[in-house]
């Protein structure tokens, strides 16, 4: 009868072993696909707009000092007392947004400045650098792309987020003036 006590143990020992090893394995399969789900959560960006389909109008900030013209599909949100300006399409898919901001605040935001510029460029007259990466808010990200220029001691940049720089971007880039220069 000890025999078959020890050996009932034993069985009860290994059943548990197996119980816990199962649940592990599940844990682990579970925590890998988790990782992999966030890890793959990127957007190459929003569809581009066709040019010719495209009403423009013009959208001044006095107080930072540019103009530029953009599609009239696009509504404005500004923040940071005109600092940050977001352009929705139709209210809904952040299009691209202008930045004028400080290398330090740039530093915490995740945008361009932890980046390499991949090349140099000219906006509104000016020498600057061109950025391409992903940015993330959260656990997923957006295929990115920004053109930034030293402005009035600060980075003065335009960010898109469409699939592709396209000739609606082209135009809005060409059309980027200083006006308190």
């Amino acid at each position: 009868m000890k025999w078959f006590s020890g050996q009932l143990q034993i069985l009860k020992s290994n059943n548990l072993i197996e119980w816990n090893y199962k649940s592990t394995v599940k844990k682990i399969n579970l925590l890998i696909i988790t990782i992999l789900l966030i890890a793959g959560c990127r957007n190459e960006g929003h569809p581009n707009l066709s040019i010719n389909e495209v009403e423009w109008k013009e959208y001044s900030n006095e107080k930072i000092g540019y103009s530029v013209s953009i599609p009239e599909v696009y509504t404005v949100q500004e923040w940071e007392d005109g600092r940050g300006v977001m352009f929705r399409l139709q209210g809904n898919q952040p299009m691209m947004l202008i930045r004028f901001s400080t290398a330090e605040e740039d530093e915490h935001s995740g945008i361009w400045y932890n980046h390499d510029p991949i090349k140099e460029i000219e906006l509104a007259g000016l020498p600057g650098h061109f950025y391409d990466y992903y940015h993330f808010d959260g656990p997923s990200g957006i295929h990115t792309r920004s053109y930034v220029i030293p402005y009035h001691n600060k980075n003065l940049g335009i960010e898109f987020r469409t699939i592709e720089i396209g000739p609606v971007e082209e135009k809005i880039l060409s059309s980027f003036t200083l006006i308190n220069q």
